[in-house]
């Protein structure tokens, strides 16, 4: 059992606070990060709600930044981050959340900050030579943020046609709704309280809900079965098939 742990875990678990901020693929870190995004995503306040739209966005670009650290992101990828985080910061400061436009500007801005650390995590785990504990964690760190990606499509569908998200009676629901709503979608719990409404929206939980499933079942669950092993290892178990008319 002690093996098992530290073939997953490595020379990490003796490591400080500031080692794993400064170490490449600390995808552990990195998933509490996006776990405070969601704590703060989810926190609503009729009074503040320009404040907390603010502040959502910041916690997002702060945990894209560290994506891109501890992914060793090229120099490039970090000046067209930063311009990026600067316009979505900017653009929530100056758009009134509440109003149709500014709870379009707040999803577009939250989806490209996660469509950026989703890019990061994926470059830098294509590269990984071995799979180990941080490829898992990284894995996982993916599955959230697509869980926040979808929440913001359905932000901005929300805001576009606030009837076409849960119909007439629950409108656009609020942003923490929709991100109860995302997550329930993608594990497939369905608990059936909101429902989609519009064509769109259906067809957008559809292909929420199967990438969920088929991600767990498939990516995860064939990276913790092959944890410690080299890539060309792995490959080698899966020999593909010659073509006879090549």
């Amino acid at each position: 059992m002690a093996e098992d742990e530290g073939r997953f875990f490595g020379a990490r678990r003796s490591w400080s606070l500031r080692q794993r901020f400064r170490a490449l693929d600390s995808y552990g870190l990195l998933l509490l990060m996006i776990m405070v995004s969601l704590i703060v995503g989810s926190i609503s306040s009729t009074l503040h709600e320009d404040v907390l739209a603010v502040l959502r966005i910041v916690v997002l670009a702060g945990t894209f930044l560290f994506a891109l650290h501890t992914s060793d992101a090229k120099r490039a990828m970090y000046f067209a981050s930063v311009v990026l985080i600067v316009i979505a910061i900017v653009l929530s400061v100056i758009v009134s959340t509440g109003t149709k436009t500014g709870d379009a500007v707040d999803s577009i801005a939250a989806f490209l900050l996660v469509l950026g650390a989703l890019f990061t995590i994926l470059r830098r785990f294509a590269v990984h030579p071995v799979i180990t504990g941080q490829s898992v964690l990284a894995a996982i760190c993916v599955y959230l943020l697509i869980g926040l990606g979808y929440a913001a499509v359905y932000g901005f569908i929300g805001a576009v046609d606030p009837t076409g998200l849960f119909g007439p009676q629950n409108t656009a629901g609020t942003n923490v709704i929709r991100l109860y709503y995302s997550f329930i979608t993608l594990t497939t719990v369905g608990y059936g309280d909101f429902v989609p409404y519009a064509d769109t929206t259906r067809m957008i939980a559809v292909t929420e809900a199967l990438v969920g499933q088929v991600y767990l079942v498939t990516i995860v669950a064939l990276l913790v079965s092959q944890v410690g092993r080299r890539r060309r290892q792995i490959t080698s178990d899966f020999p593909v098939k010659p073509d006879p008319d090549a």
